[in-house]
């Protein structure tokens, strides 16, 4: 018996061994190694002499220097506004899904700051970073405020809005008198974080819109019996190319390709229901990458771009004398460029398929039961659909996050090659600079490595959260 048990031993050790040993070289030893490096000034330069260096590489990349007319306690309150502005978030996010008392009320508040950021973002030109994060608390705000099992009368549930207005108020006060008495000791890194943060404001946007392409094609259409369906399509096909030759004859030929495409897509649709727009909106897909990008990158073109053609010719039919943006070669426009090019990927990607799965679990006697009781489509899918939908909500969530700030690297480096100006660098991209243009590899090590722990702490908040959210549903 001992015998056959280690026979038994050394055959599962066999099978574990290739797994392992790949774990063990192509893991663990450069995970160990990367970490080593962050303490070192290791680089590749023949001229740089090796030297430990603790963590001298964190003080160097998260720290600041005195600047002249430094400011005594000015440092300290401006980094207790700022850890007061994320408790504030964090715990605004826990008094809604615990659903503290008050927790209408304190929505209300954030809504009004959020709607006070965007407007001074507008009115001072602060960039599109104040006006979209304003406009996302104030969406936060509003969803506190409709909520049907809150009330409006004062609670707990109030405080954390209070605390993340006292940290909004605090930074913006600080703001001025903090960076003319301090200054980054890595600049590029701060600036680079805010990118990938704000990159990450694609995600709500991708993920509300492959839900709502997931809803779209959910249900067969009714398009008729077989015979109807041919004759339908064959017309569809045979409009296709005589709109494409009558709209080029008029002087408009990629409108005209456009037409014909369209016909096309709806002969493909009736002919073959919904699974031929579920294919299409899939598409994108299989084609990202550097061919998907570069395709990008044409059409963004300030020149002969189609974005901007067609946005001149809007512009001049309504007699508005506007300029379409330069895009990818403006610093103002580059992330918001990206940024709609990510979310047009992903919303026909995995997390629609993702959303399609989930709905066809949604349980048919309770829409049905709904729909028996009065309940419209708003009410079904808000009472009966959204919270099915939870675990799914919570998992891409969760993935959305590790991507988004993992991400950033092959836009920058196909389509922008991190400029104009840095503008759409990200701390993916800059831990390649540094490793294998700089060469500093310690360096990059010590950014990868914080990087891990803010994905670390990202993931562990919204685990915490949406597990809650997940629990309760």
């Amino acid at each position: 018996m001992t015998g056959n048990r280690r026979s038994l031993l050394l055959n599962v050790l066999g099978f574990l061994a290739p797994n392992f040993l790949g774990f063990m070289v192509f893991t663990l030893v450069p995970v160990v190694l990367s970490f080593f490096m962050a303490l070192t000034n290791w680089s590749l330069k023949p001229s740089v002499e090796f030297e430990f260096l603790g963590l001298r590489n964190y003080g160097d990349l998260l720290g600041v220097t005195p600047a002249g007319g430094t400011q005594g306690g000015v440092f300290a309150a401006y980094a207790l506004s700022a850890g007061a502005m994320c408790v504030g978030l964090i715990a605004a996010f826990w008094a809604n899904v615990a659903r503290w008392k008050g927790a209408k009320l304190g929505g209300a508040i954030i809504a009004s700051l959020g709607l006070a950021a965007a407007a001074a973002g507008l009115i001072g030109r602060a960039g599109h970073g104040q006006i979209i994060a304003g406009s996302i608390a104030v969406v936060f705000g509003l969803a506190s405020m409709v909520r049907d099992d809150g009330h409006w009368r004062p609670g707990r549930g109030v405080l954390p809005a209070l605390v993340l207005v006292a940290g909004a108020v605090g930074l913006w006060l600080l703001s001025k008198p903090m960076w003319q008495s301090y200054e980054p000791r890595d600049v590029r890194f701060w600036h680079y974080l805010y990118n990938t943060l704000y990159l990450m404001l694609g995600i709500p946007f991708a993920i509300g819109g492959a839900l709502a392409l997931a809803l779209l094609v959910n249900e067969r259409l009714d398009v008729g019996p077989r015979r109807g369906r041919i004759v339908v399509s064959l017309l569809c096909v045979a409009c296709a190319p005589l709109t494409t030759l009558v709209i080029a004859a008029l002087g408009h030929p990629d409108m005209g390709l456009l037409g014909g495409v369209l016909w096309i897509i709806a002969a493909l649709g009736v002919a073959f229901n919904v699974v031929s727009f579920r294919t299409i909106f899939y598409l994108p897909t299989f084609t990202a990458g550097v061919a998907l990008m570069i395709l990008w990158k044409a059409l963004y073109n300030p020149e002969t771009g189609p974005i901007n053609l067609g946005l001149a010719r809007v512009f001049h039919a309504l007699g508005w004398n506007i300029e379409p943006p330069k895009w990818l070669a403006s610093v103002m426009w580059a992330k918001p460029a990206l940024i709609i090019m990510g979310i047009w990927t992903a919303m026909g990607g995995t997390t629609m398929l993702l959303y399609l799965a989930a709905l066809s679990n949604v349980p048919k006697a309770l829409l049905e039961a709904a729909r028996v009781d009065g309940a419209g489509a708003w009410a079904r899918f808000r009472y009966v659909t959204w919270p099915q939908l939870a675990p799914t909500t919570f998992f891409v969530s969760v993935m959305a996050t590790i991507g988004g700030l993992q991400g950033g690297f092959e836009q920058a480096r196909v389509m922008t090659n991190g400029g104009p100006a840095g503008a759409t660098t990200t701390l993916s991209f800059y831990i390649y600079t540094k490793a294998f243009q700089e060469l500093d590899l310690g360096y990059a090590a010590a950014i990868s490595w914080v990087m891990f722990a803010l994905i670390f702490i990202g993931t562990a908040i919204n685990w915490r959260f949406g597990k809650g959210l997940e629990t309760e549903i």
